[in-house]
């Protein structure tokens, strides 16, 4: 450690070394050269206070110059800019003036003259519909909304609101009411039981009347009942008479004398 900071001294103090002498080295030089110039503008007839003047005079030369090419360059650049500004509007006037000898550009503009005026026509003969219609749509937009906002404010409508499910649910219970009445209004049909035949008491001499046969009274639930659709059945057979108790019936007449 010890001779590591010695090394460290050593080279610190021989840089402050060479330093000091390149500082007294420069001052020897720039005296030296000082006197060299002093000689030469002695010899020319000159103090160096003039040339500390003559340099300050040529700077304040060189800035007013500077000044003066810049005001200079400003100008040339604005009149080239004109310049060329007239030259581009001298070409366009031209090619203008060539377009319009040209036959095909004169053709090209003739073709769509009419069609410009047909668009000008239009255009005047929509405005006046175009008006119309965007007063009529504003004018029902506004009594659109007028309406709405009465509508909204009106209790009456509010309450209206509640007809339809009250229509709906008297509807439904009328359907299921009159599905009920219907079942118990066609009851199941009965077959008609003809009534039992009472026997005769025979006469004396005269052959014993026959009776027509008994119908059935209809009962009330069938006479209320609508006419149902009876399938085709097969030919009825006669109901006897009550002598014969469903027999055919007798060729002779029965007599009270036995032969």
């Amino acid at each position: 450690m010890t001779r590591a900071g010695e090394t460290v001294g050593k080279a610190v103090g021989t840089g402050w070394r060479a330093v000091r002498e390149g500082a007294v080295r420069a001052g020897q030089a720039g005296a030296e050269a000082a006197h060299v110039a002093e000689q030469k503008l002695a010899a020319k007839g000159l103090a160096p206070q003039q040339v500390a003047g003559a340099l300050a005079e040529s700077a304040q030369v060189a800035r007013e110059e500077a000044m003066a090419s810049t005001r200079r360059a400003r100008k040339r650049l604005a009149k080239t800019a004109e310049q060329t500004r007239k030259d581009l509007a001298k070409a366009a006037k031209q090619a203008q003036k060539d377009a319009a000898k040209n036959k095909t550009v004169k053709s090209a503009v003739a073709a769509t003259a009419p069609v410009k005026k047909q668009v000008k026509q239009l255009k005047k003969d929509l405005k006046p519909q175009v008006k119309q219609y965007r007063g009529e749509l504003q004018a029902q937009i506004k009594a659109a909304k007028v309406a709405a906002r009465a509508a909204a404010k009106d209790p009456a409508n509010k309450k209206s609101r509640r007809w339809p499910w009250l229509i709906l649910l008297a509807a439904l219970g009328a359907g299921a009411a009159a599905a009920l009445k219907g079942k118990q209004q066609v009851p199941a049909q009965q077959p008609v039981v003809p009534a039992k035949p009472t026997p005769a008491k025979p006469a004396p001499a005269k052959p014993a009347p026959t009776a027509a046969a008994p119908v059935a009274k209809p009962t009330p639930a069938a006479a209320a009942a609508p006419a149902a659709p009876v399938p085709p059945k097969a030919a009825e057979k006669p109901v006897g008479a009550p002598e014969t108790n469903g027999q055919g019936k007798p060729t002779k007449p029965i007599g009270s004398d036995k032969n």
